[in-house]
């Protein structure tokens, strides 16, 4: 029984791990080169079944994968269900490492040891690492036709938790065990359902294998078969017919992520203590040049496509848009409740770094804002035709909002707002879409609605380092007797937390009333 048990370890540590790097297909330079070095860690996970201590060479390499998997999450930031459930298989894959340390080199860990400690190693290295690649990659499929239902989302979310239910309830309790193995009974069976839907034989036969097999689990869960059965049917179905032949059929499917991170162009600037009204011309950042742009685009044409037309936007809008700085805005903020205390205490921090400054106190209820607009070096920023927009307390003449515009496409031809704002150490990017709003205003919105080619997001940049945060927000923009209004909303957490309500009306207007 342990030689088979072994055999089915090396099974996927040697075999089957190639496939599952070219399946997730990531382009980063550090999971490229863990996916050349796996021979060699491979070759020590072998060599470990003779000398034990190599096993501690596979545990790092395992390791290593978990790490790469924490970053590729905090990269997205967990916004894309088919991408978390490929980052958790790899995170998953330390914990297996481990148990195949604690059994090559016959320790004790929570009093679990021998074929126990192999069972665990072999649990994570199978059911925690296909067991979420498949649903991963069959949502990367269906993502193809359009949103994902419920009931996908709902079964992946079981997937990423149990594993570790699984194995707390193997552990402490027989009780969270059932409950564990009957969540993700409904789960695996979900997934079989939709995978189905390929039509791809090899899937097909995978499915099959693992509806029936899986109800071996919770026979055994309800101890009603013995291990050596379980491992002998059990571990063979797992391990040739549903881990096997779906490494097969995924592999004949090819899907590829929806969302490569380094599709997004990020600004290359990184913030200092202090920002300021005059930070990109005292860091150099200012192009040469006799004329600067007046706007945050040259041209709202150039955001045209199948559902936006740039020609139904109100004139008023489009110019203030691409004359921004011949408008005067005046802003008033209203933060929710139970997020002021903290913005009381980041109010000391925005003044002192003079960046992202919002009004805060009652007495900043309504701010006039002053702006200004120049021309920065793309080959600085490394983003095209890039401006920096700077608007400033028009009393205090502190800086309020210090950004650098520019805009980027993506795969599919559509063009986003690409806004960064240097912060110390990096900063931080908003990718915004833009569509129409009521009649003929315009709304930005970093929220996704998780389709394909979809950049929307605000990530943070630190150290030349990008990832997803659970920050987003929405500007809508119309016309209302005769002045411009603006609405811009800003969440944490899909919380509401800020609203800023802006008034803009050109200089000249503005003149002509003050005469």
């Amino acid at each position: 029984m342990l030689d088979f048990l072994k055999y089915i370890l090396c099974l996927t540590i040697a075999g089957y791990l190639p496939f599952y790097f070219r399946l997730i297909n990531d382009r980063n330079r550090f999971f490229i080169t863990l996916k050349m070095l796996h021979p060699w860690f491979a070759v020590a996970a072998i060599g470990s079944f003779f000398w034990p201590a190599l096993s501690f060479v596979w545990l790092f390499y395992c390791v290593l994968i978990g790490v790469y998997g924490s970053f590729r999450f905090l990269g997205r930031g967990g916004f894309y269900i088919e991408e978390l459930l490929i980052d958790f298989s790899m995170m998953y894959l330390p914990i297996g490492g481990v148990w195949f340390t604690v059994y090559q080199n016959g320790l004790s860990l929570f009093g679990f040891s021998g074929m126990l400690a192999l069972l665990t190693a072999i649990h994570f290295h199978y059911s925690s690492l296909y067991g979420l690649l498949f649903p991963g990659l069959l949502g990367r499929w269906m993502k193809e036709t359009g949103p994902f239902p419920r009931l996908y989302r709902t079964a992946s979310l079981i997937f990423i938790v149990s594993p570790l239910l699984v194995a707390v309830g193997i552990t402490y309790s027989h009780g969270v065990e059932i409950v564990a193995v009957l969540l993700f009974l409904a789960a695996l069976y979900t997934y079989c359902w939709f995978s189905f839907k390929t039509r791809n034989k090899f899937l097909w036969a995978s499915s099959a294998a693992i509806v029936f097999t899986m109800l071996l689990s919770a026979l055994y869960a309800l101890r009603l078969v013995d291990i050596p059965f379980m491992v002998y049917f059990h571990g063979f179905v797992n391990a040739v017919l549903f881990s096997g032949l779906g490494l097969a059929g995924f592999w004949q499917l090819k899907p590829e992520s929806h969302f490569p991170l380094n599709a997004i162009q990020f600004s290359t600037i990184a913030g200092q203590s202090r920002i300021g009204t005059n930070f990109f011309s005292r860091n150099g950042f200012v192009a040469e040049t006799d004329r600067h742009p007046a706007g945050m685009v040259d041209s709202m044409a150039d955001f045209k496509r199948e559902k936006f037309n740039p020609g139904k936007i109100n004139p008023r809008i489009a110019d203030f848009y691409i004359n921004t700085v011949l408008y005067d805005m005046d802003v008033q903020p209203r933060w929710r409740w139970f997020i002021y205390p903290a913005a009381v205490l980041y109010k000391k921090l925005s003044i002192r770094m003079e960046q992202m400054n919002f009004p805060t106190l009652k007495h900043e209820a309504h701010t006039e804002i002053d702006s200004g607009m120049w021309k920065l070096a793309d080959e600085k920023d490394s983003r095209h035709n890039v401006r920096a927009w700077i608007r400033s307390d028009r009393k205090s003449r502190k800086a309020i909002y210090v950004a650098a515009y520019s805009t980027h496409k993506n795969g599919v031809g559509e063009r986003f707002y690409n806004v960064f704002f240097p912060l110390p150490f990096g900063g931080m990017t908003s990718i915004l879409r833009i569509t129409h709003y009521g009649n003929d205003g315009v709304s930005l919105t970093s929220l996704s609605d998780m389709r394909r080619n979809d950049h929307n997001g605000v990530y943070l940049t630190l150290f030349k380092k990008s990832f997803r945060i659970p920050i987003n927000e929405t500007i809508n923009v119309w016309e209302e007797e005769g002045c411009i209004k603006a609405y811009h909303v800003s969440y944490l957490f899909g919380v509401r937390v800020l609203e800023l309500e802006y008034a803009i009306k050109g200089k000249a207007e503005n003149s002509s009333v003050s005469m």
